[in-house]
C-alpha cells in the first residue's frame, strides 16, 4: 500500500486567509539541528513555560487507587483514581487488549471530558456506547493492541457540580478554584500536567513500548493531547481532531485554557510554535471546522523545523471539512498514518468505526 506520510504532509492549494504568524526562528538562525537544539528551542520553550505557568504545589503521593477491575467486550478494564496533586485525583480507565498484536505493546493516552465516550463504554451502566463511534479512539486502539488510558478533564474532579450548571458553569467554577490555589498557573498548564500523569501511569504497565507513546483525542481532548506533546517528550506521536490550532480559531482565551493573556498587546505565541516543540516527533491534524485551511499555515511554519531533521513528512493533516466531528474516512486514514509512523503492520479492527 502506498505510504501516506508524504501525501498528508502536503498542504492544500487554498490556505485561506493569511495568518500573521511570528516565525519560529529567523531564517538565518535555523540552518542546523545543533543551532535549533542548542539555543533556539530552549528560548522558545522558556517563552511557553512563562505563558503556561507553574503550580504552587510540589511533591504529592502519586500512587493510584484501583476502584474496579472488569472485563468488557473489547478490553480488560481497570478503573483508577490517580492523584494529580496534594488534594485531587482524576478518574482514569486503563484498557488492556485481550490479545496483544505486538510485544512490547504500544500505548495511548486519550484525554477528554470523561473516559466513557473515548472508551466507547458507559462506566456507570457497564455497557458499550453505540453513539458517536467515530471518536471512540480508546476502543479503536485497544482493538489494535494498544494499552490505552482514557482520562477525565480537571473540572470534574476539582469542585462539585454547580446547582445551575448551564453552559460552562462547571468549568468556570473549577478554574476559579484552580487559579485561587495556584495563582501562577493556567488552566492549560493543569490540563497538560494531568495528562502527563497518565503517561506516567501507562509507562508503569508491564511489557509496554516506551518508544511508541501516542497522545490522541478530539476537540477539548485534542487541545490537551497537542500541548502535552509539546511539553512531554515521551510522547512519540500526536493525533488531534479539530482542536483549533490557531489562537483565534477557538476559545483559547477561556480561563480553563490560557486566559486573557493571549489578548494582551504583544502576545505573539501561537500554535505553530508549540508544534515546533513537538518536532521531530510525529503529528497529524484531522481538520473539520475549528481547524480549517488556515491551520495549514501553522503546519507549514513548523515544518521548517521538521525539515532540519529530514522529517518534514512527519507533520501533516487530513482535511475532511464536514464539521466538528471526524469522519470514518479521516479516522481510518489517521490509523494507517500512525502505523507508518510507528513502523507497525497495517492493522484492522473488527468493529464499526
Amino acid at each position: 500500500m502506498k505510504p501516506l506520510s508524504g501525501e498528508l504532509s502536503r498542504p492544500p492549494s487554498d490556505l485561506g486567509e493569511p495568518q500573521d504568524l511570528e516565525p519560529v526562528v529567523h531564517r538565518d538562525r535555523e540552518s542546523t539541528v545543533e543551532a535549533w537544539e542548542g539555543e533556539w528551542r530552549g528560548r522558545l520553550l522558556a517563552r511557553w513555560r512563562k505563558v503556561i505557568g507553574q503550580s504552587s504545589f510540589r511533591g504529592f503521593d502519586r500512587v493510584a487507587e484501583v476502584v474496579d477491575d472488569f472485563d468488557a467486550p473489547d478490553f480488560h478494564g481497570t478503573l483508577l483514581l490517580q492523584p494529580t496533586g496534594p488534594e485531587q485525583r482524576q478518574q482514569v480507565l486503563l484498557m488492556e487488549p485481550r490479545d496483544p498484536v505486538v510485544l512490547p505493546r504500544p500505548v495511548a493516552v486519550v484525554p477528554y471530558y470523561h473516559p466513557d465516550l473515548m472508551a466507547g463504554f458507559d462506566l456507570e451502566r457497564r455497557e458499550p456506547i453505540r453513539e458517536r463511534t467515530n471518536v471512540q479512539f480508546g476502543r479503536h486502539l485497544v482493538q489494535q493492541g494498544y494499552v490505552v488510558a482514557c482520562m477525565e478533564a480537571f473540572p470534574y474532579n476539582t469542585v462539585p457540580e454547580p446547582e445551575s450548571n448551564a453552559g460552562f458553569a462547571w468549568w468556570e467554577a473549577a478554574s476559579d478554584r484552580l487559579l485561587a490555589d495556584n495563582p501562577r498557573w493556567t488552566g492549560i498548564g493543569k490540563l497538560v500536567h494531568d495528562t502527563s500523569r497518565v503517561v506516567d501511569l501507562l509507562l508503569e504497565q508491564p511489557e509496554v513500548d516506551r518508544g511508541r507513546v501516542l497522545a490522541i483525542s478530539h476537540s477539548l481532548g485534542g487541545k490537551m493531547a497537542f500541548y502535552t506533546a509539546a511539553f512531554d517528550e515521551r510522547i512519540a506521536a500526536c493525533i488531534t481532531s479539530d482542536f483549533g490550532i490557531g489562537m483565534s480559531f477557538t476559545n483559547w482565551e477561556a480561563p480553563w485554557y490560557f486566559g486573557d493573556q493571549i489578548n494582551e498587546p504583544g502576545f505573539a505565541l501561537n500554535g505553530h510554535q508549540a508544534l515546533a516543540l513537538i518536532a521531530p516527533r510525529s503529528f497529524l491534524m484531522i481538520a473539520g471546522e475549528a481547524d480549517r485551511p488556515e491551520s495549514w499555515q501553522h503546519i507549514l511554519q513548523a515544518q521548517r523545523i521538521y525539515r532540519l531533521y529530514g522529517r518534514e513528512h512527519a507533520a501533516g493533516g487530513f482535511m475532511h471539512m464536514t464539521g466538528h466531528q471526524p469522519t470514518e474516512e479521516s479516522i481510518r486514514v489517521a490509523y494507517r498514518w500512525l502505523d507508518e509512523q510507528f513502523d507497525l503492520p497495517d492493522r484492522r479492527w473488527c468493529s464499526d468505526v
